[in-house]
């Protein structure tokens, strides 16, 4: 991914993704515990509804289909 520090994101969003890139860099350590089944669930809830926003945003900005 591109430097996110250059590029104009929300402040939101620039906490989103700063968390998540903890949340990533946590996950490869061998220490860490596996995810819950009630936090797998969560996981995959928001990141299929932000997901589903991603794709409709894509397709309004471009007329053509998301490619995943």
């Amino acid at each position: 991914m591109s430097d996110p520090s250059i590029l104009p994101i929300r402040p939101d969003l620039r906490a989103f993704f700063t968390h998540c890139e903890g949340l990533l860099s946590k996950v490869l350590q061998p220490d860490h515990a596996p995810f819950s089944q009630d936090e797998l669930q969560m996981i995959c809830y928001y990141v299929n509804e932000l997901a589903k926003i991603a794709d409709a945003q894509r397709l309004h900005s471009n007329g053509k289909p998301a490619m995943r």
